[in-house]
C-alpha cells in the first residue's frame, strides 16, 4: 500500500487566519494591523464586562499586544488632552497647643525664645507624595510645585 504525503502551504494558511478587515499578512507570515483595526479592538475592550485576554483569542493576537494598544491609546489620549490642570483644594490649618513658655520667675534657666513646633506639610500631587517640614519660603514652594506640574 503506497501513501501519498500531502504537502500543506503554511504561509497561504497563515495568510488565511489573519486575514480580516486591517489584518495584513507579508511574505514572511508576519502581520501588520491598521490603525483603525487598532482603534476597533481597544474600543472594544473598553466597554463593561469584555475581558481583554478573551478578546485577543477571539481575533488571534497575543493579549499582550493588546495590552500594549490600549496603553499607547491612552497616552495618546491623555498627551492629546494636554496637562491636566491642578485642582485647589480645600485646607484646613489645626493649632497645635505649644507647650507653655517658661515663667521669668524661674531662676538658672536662660531666657531663649520660644521653639515653634515643627511645622509639616504633606501634598500628594500627580501620585507622589511631598513633604515639607519646618519654615518654608512660600515663593519657593510656589516655584517647586509649578516646576512639577509642568512635567
Amino acid at each position: 500500500m503506497v501513501s501519498t504525503m500531502k504537502m500543506v502551504d503554511t504561509k497561504k494558511r497563515a495568510a488565511q487566519v489573519g486575514t480580516g478587515d486591517g489584518v495584513r499578512v507579508n511574505k514572511t507570515g508576519r502581520r501588520t494591523f491598521s490603525l483603525e483595526y487598532k482603534l476597533r479592538l481597544v474600543k472594544q475592550c473598553s466597554e463593561p464586562g469584555v475581558s481583554v485576554a478573551g478578546l485577543a483569542l477571539e481575533h488571534r493576537i497575543n493579549a499582550n499586544l493588546l495590552r500594549r494598544w490600549i496603553v499607547r491609546h491612552q497616552r495618546e489620549l491623555a498627551e492629546a488632552s494636554g496637562p491636566a490642570a491642578a485642582t485647589m483644594l480645600p485646607v484646613t490649618i489645626e493649632s497645635t497647643s505649644s507647650p507653655p513658655a517658661p515663667s521669668s520667675t524661674e531662676s538658672g534657666r536662660s531666657k531663649r525664645p520660644a521653639r515653634a513646633s515643627a511645622a509639616t506639610i504633606e501634598i500628594e500631587f500627580y501620585g507622589a507624595r511631598i513633604h515639607v517640614r519646618g519654615a518654608v519660603d512660600a515663593e519657593l514652594l510656589r516655584r517647586v510645585l509649578d516646576v512639577l506640574a509642568r512635567r
